[in-house]
């Protein structure tokens, strides 16, 4: 993951509420919920549910699936082991340091 997209990926979990969703997303697993579950177990709107996961959807962290009328959302997992890779990565210095 190059520094522009961690950047991005650490910005869409860089809100609480979108961090809570996300683990809401993990802990739901492959098979992923849709917005009224996360809706009751984020306790916000469920009309907010799509506004917050539309960054870790553009960050490649989260994943929505047309479901008949509504949506499906889980975690990407290539796109967790990357950000996971890349945060492990942070303690090593950048390849193109001097010195």
């Amino acid at each position: 993951m190059i520094d522009r997209d961690l950047a991005v990926a650490l910005s869409a979990l860089g809100q609480p509420i979108r961090l809570k969703l996300y683990r809401l997303l993990v802990a739901a697993g492959s098979d992923g919920v849709g917005p009224v579950v996360l809706s009751g177990a984020a306790g916000i709107q469920r009309n907010l549910v799509s506004y917050h996961l539309q960054p870790l959807v553009a960050a490649g962290l989260v994943r929505s699936e047309r479901r008949g009328r509504d949506v499906n959302y889980r975690v990407e997992g290539a796109g967790l082991n990357r950000l996971a890779a890349a945060v492990l990565g942070l303690s090593e210095p950048p390849k193109d340091a001097v010195g």
